[in-house]
């Protein structure tokens, strides 16, 4: 029975990759991928072994395959689908700890087809990362409560440690080893919801883990220590380091009320839990929260609290909310769905039946679909309207870019350097480099491209206008790559530097932003 269950579940998880993996180039990439490659570069060839705590586990891992520049993005998402399946493997165990075998099936079952997981699963970001490193800790919180051993402590402060590593918005997940020993620790909650007795209930329960929790927690600021220090030294310096992403400011920042920020935050969380999910699981995903509350409340108590916990720092700080920013808070969600299934199975005369039915109706009519679709045409994915925005219609996106690339190495090389001259005025330049070997001014490829800093509100772009019409009076070909819609420069603030000359424009889909090439040359009456 063990070999027979130890084979299902490697073969569940063999599963889950091929979904993760298979044509995982079939979405073109994502600005922040490209950024994280560049940081892996800086890791690989300059040896910037940065020690800022920020996104830092993504870049390590992206240069563990040591990419070359045109296959970093396979290898960087194929690494994040295969760590994915840490996350995965940690729903099982959880479920299986906290209601049963049965559970642990099906909670594996939902999260390998999860739509939600899949497509930040098959991407190189931070966020997929650290939800399976969260989901780790979701775990083993709970093995420190029933096991005394000391390696399951230091386990757990270990994880802890590398969720705040790959992420900042796992912090709150330093609170599970508390919530677990309240939720599974056998007190009784307490009656007067007052602070002093809270407190003084509090410290009471949690003295007979002191030491669990002491070696969790202390091995938790061992591991980060060389980190905070790194941050120490920084601030003390006068060069500050960013630790939380800009996009994570108080809603107040953005001139508006915090409450509102907050309400549309929320929102913003049931339209994609509605969308992704598919309305009907996402209706049963509430019902379960309210039937688990009621029959297994400690259970519920743990896993609604390690869910809003995933959530909190988003929903609460998020001037933006992306939708992966909660992918923190969807496998112990799953695990709480797979308990209440698991309870109808055993409760219902025709249980079994029905949440099989059900199961297998959802996969077969939501998430196979949603899977062929990633495979093939991502653009025909059902997906919330800011993540069509960021993912394929907004500059961030390498639609359009990916084509572009492609005519940019046909065109008429330049003399006197024999190579395309590029300037790149679009929002991800830098991606660019992703698909054209050796285009680095210092490289020796066909192009020569630029990705010239013009300033988050264009205070440089007439410097780089001198720079190109420098470049103007020695090569004999010059070109352009522009976005007229992004929202950083007006283009045509440059139009009377030079003849522009249309050559070719890429739209993205949903009538995203437009890319338009264009052929420059000198004015008449200047001489190139």
């Amino acid at each position: 029975m063990h070999r027979r269950r130890l084979w299902l579940g490697m073969g569940l998880l063999l599963l889950a990759f091929v979904i993760r993996a298979h044509a995982i180039q079939a979405l073109p990439p994502f600005n922040d991928e490209s950024l994280h490659i560049r940081r892996a570069e800086g890791i690989l060839i300059d040896r910037d072994l940065s020690l800022t705590p920020f996104k830092l586990l993504t870049y390590y891992v992206i240069a563990f395959f040591r990419p070359a520049r045109t296959e970093a993005i396979f290898l960087g998402r194929t690494g994040i689908a295969m760590l994915s399946l840490v996350g995965l493997s940690a729903t099982y165990a959880t479920a299986r700890l906290l209601f049963g075998q049965r559970t642990a099936w099906l909670a594996l079952i939902l999260a390998i087809c999860s739509p939600f997981m899949i497509f930040f699963d098959r991407l190189a970001l931070a966020d997929p990362l650290t939800s399976a490193l969260a989901m780790m800790v979701v775990w083993l919180s709970v093995v420190i409560v029933r096991r005394p051993e000391a390696r399951w402590s230091i386990l757990n402060g270990v994880f802890m440690a590398l969720v705040i590593l790959a992420k900042t918005i796992g912090a709150p997940f330093l609170a599970l080893p508390v919530l677990a020993i309240i939720a599974f620790g056998g007190a009784t909650l307490p009656t007067v919801w007052k602070p002093r007795p809270l407190w003084q209930w509090l410290i009471t329960h949690l003295q007979p883990y002191r030491h669990r929790l002491l070696t969790a927690y202390g091995t938790f600021a061992l591991s980060m220590s060389p980190f905070g220090l790194h941050v120490l030294e920084r601030t003390l310096t006068g060069r500050y380091v960013m630790l939380v992403n800009n996009n994570l400011v108080l809603g107040l920042a953005e001139d508006r009320p915090f409450p509102e920020v907050l309400a549309r935050n929320l929102g913003t969380l049931w339209d994609v839990n509605w969308i992704l999910h598919s309305p009907a699981l996402w209706v049963v995903i509430l019902l379960s929260a309210v039937y688990t509350s009621r029959q297994r409340p400690h259970a519920a108590l743990y896993l609604i609290g390690s869910v809003l916990l995933g959530w909190s720092m988003s929903v609460v700080l998020g001037a933006e909310l992306s939708t992966r920013y909660l992918t923190l808070g969807i496998l112990p969600m799953l695990v709480m769905l797979a308990g209440t299934l698991n309870l109808v199975m055993t409760r219902l005369r025709y249980g079994q039946t029905l949440v099989v039915m059900g199961i297998g109706a959802w996969i077969a009519l939501f998430a196979a679909p949603f899977i062929y679709r990633a495979w093939t045409d991502p653009t025909q994915l059902w997906l919330p309207p800011r993540d069509r925005w960021e993912y394929f219609a907004n500059f961030t996106s390498g639609y359009g870019l990916m084509d572009a690339a492609d005519d940019i190495e046909q065109l008429p090389r330049s003399e006197p350097s024999g190579r395309v001259n590029v300037f790149g005025l679009n929002g991800s330049c830098h991606q660019i480099r992703l698909y054209l070997p050796n285009a680095e001014p210092q490289d020796d490829g066909p192009v020569w491209l630029e990705c010239p800093f013009f300033g988050w509100y264009g205070e440089f772009l007439m410097d780089v206008g001198a720079d190109i019409q420098e470049r103007l009076q020695v090569e004999s070909q010059v070109y352009l790559l522009v976005e007229p819609e992004i929202p950083y420069f007006d283009v045509h603030d440059l139009d009377p530097l030079w003849n522009w000359q249309e050559v070719k424009r890429y739209q993205r889909p949903f009538d995203g932003m437009e890319i338009i090439l264009y052929h420059i040359t000198p004015l008449e009456g200047e001489v190139p």
